[in-house]
C-alpha cells in the first residue's frame, strides 16, 4: 500500500490518530511530498465536511507544512457544496487564533483567488473573523478575477473613505491590465478622486454612477468597458 493510499484509508474512516502517527513517522523530504500528495491529489476529492475535518487534523499537527491544503477547496466552490458553517471550521478558527492568529488572514488570502459567489467570499469572512472592512480589502486584492472587483467596490462603498479608495486604485493600477484600469476609473468616478497618477480611457458621466453597482452584472458590463444599461 502505498503512502497515499493509508492517508485515503486513514481519513476516510477519520482514523485521526492513525494519521497523525504515520505523519510523524515520515522522513522531512517524504513529509515535504505528502503535503503536495495532500494539496493536489487528497483533499481535492474530499467532500466539504471530511476536506475541513482533515484539514483541521493536518494543521493541527503541522501548521507550516499544511495551511497551504486550504487552496484545494477548488472543487466545493465550483460545485456549490463549500460550506464554512461547520464544526470543524469553527474549530480550526479557534486554534489557530490561540496559536497564530494571523493565520486566519493568511487563510483568506489563499482562498479568495478560488471562490465564485459573494456568498462564498462573505461566509469566509465571516467564519475566519476578518470583520474589519480594510482588512478585507486587503484579502479582495489578492484575486484578479471579477467577482473581487465587484466586492472590492462594494466595501469602498461602506467605508466611504477617500483615502482608502485611493490606496485600492494605486494598488490596481500596479497591475498594468485594460479591466484593472476600468475598475480604477469606476471607484476615481464614484468617490470624485482626481489626483491618481494616470490618465483613463474609461469615462463615466455622473448621471451613470448609480447604475454602477445595480447588480452584479451591471457592474461587470462596465468593468468591461461598456456604457451602463439604463
Amino acid at each position: 500500500m502505498t503512502h497515499k493510499e493509508r492517508l485515503e484509508q486513514l481519513i476516510g474512516t477519520r482514523d485521526w490518530e492513525g494519521l497523525m502517527q504515520m505523519l510523524g513517522n515520515l522522513s522531512n523530504m517524504e513529509l515535504r511530498r505528502m503535503e503536495r500528495v495532500m494539496r493536489e491529489e487528497v483533499l481535492t476529492g474530499l467532500e466539504n465536511d471530511l476536506f475541513w475535518e482533515t484539514l483541521l487534523h493536518l494543521i493541527i499537527f503541522k501548521r507550516a507544512a499544511f495551511i497551504s491544503g486550504v487552496t484545494a477547496l477548488t472543487h466545493l466552490a465550483k460545485d456549490g457544496t463549500l460550506d464554512f458553517e461547520v464544526e470543524s471550521v469553527g474549530r480550526l478558527c479557534e486554534h489557530l487564533k490561540a496559536t497564530n492568529q494571523e493565520s486566519l488572514v493568511k487563510m483568506c488570502n489563499m482562498m479568495v483567488p478560488e471562490l465564485r459567489t459573494e456568498a462564498q467570499v462573505m461566509g469566509m469572512f465571516g467564519a475566519f473573523h476578518v470583520e474589519n472592512e480594510v482588512t478585507r480589502l486587503a484579502v479582495l486584492l489578492k484575486a484578479e478575477h471579477d467577482l473581487s472587483y465587484y466586492l472590492i467596490f462594494k466595501t469602498l462603498k461602506l467605508i466611504e473613505d477617500k483615502l482608502v479608495a485611493r490606496k485600492c486604485c494605486v494598488a490596481l493600477m500596479k497591475r498594468q491590465d485594460d479591466r484593472a484600469f476600468n475598475a480604477v476609473c469606476l471607484i476615481k468616478a464614484y468617490f470624485g478622486l482626481d489626483d491618481l497618477p494616470a490618465r483613463f480611457s474609461l469615462t463615466i458621466e455622473q448621471y451613470e454612477l448609480s447604475h454602477i453597482d445595480r447588480d452584479y452584472n451591471t457592474f461587470i458590463h462596465v468593468l468591461n468597458g461598456k456604457r451602463p444599461r439604463i
